[in-house]
């Protein structure tokens, strides 16, 4: 009787809970669970616009004392309309920079990801800025 009860005990632990937020998968991210966003320290966008095949931004934050990076992802799926509209997020990675000075940067992201093969031109939603912004290029 002894040996069964460390057994049970055993095989109840082992079934414990888990978090269904825990090893989400490309297929349950695509299929419909969201994903989380890792933070973004905090920025302002001082003025967008795009040129050639970038987007150009000019970022402002707090620091002074770290290299401080940002990246430009995907917001969600791109629409069906026409032009199709992608949405996107610039996110900003402080590396702990705890600094005050208020720096201003200009920052180019690469938008040719985002290019839709079938049509010249999609529009850019950026998250944070109020006007959407047409990149248009050769299919």
């Amino acid at each position: 009787m002894r040996s069964f009860l460390p057994l049970l005990l055993l095989a109840l632990l082992s079934s414990g809970c888990s978090s269904q937020k825990e090893g989400l998968n490309a297929a349950e991210t695509s299929a419909g669970i969201a994903a989380e966003t890792p933070p973004s320290s905090p920025f302002t966008i001082v003025a967008l616009h795009v040129e050639s095949d970038s987007l150009i931004a000019e970022l402002r934050y707090g620091g002074g004392f770290r290299d401080h990076d940002f990246a430009l992802i995907s917001d969600g799926v791109a629409t069906k309309s026409l032009p199709r509209q992608q949405p996107l997020r610039i996110t900003h990675n402080a590396n702990g920079d705890m600094g005050k000075a208020l720096i201003t940067s200009r920052q180019a992201f690469d938008l040719r990801r985002f290019r839709d093969p079938a049509q010249p031109v999609v529009r850019i939603a950026v998250d944070g800025w109020p006007e959407r912004l047409d990149y248009t290029y050769s299919p």
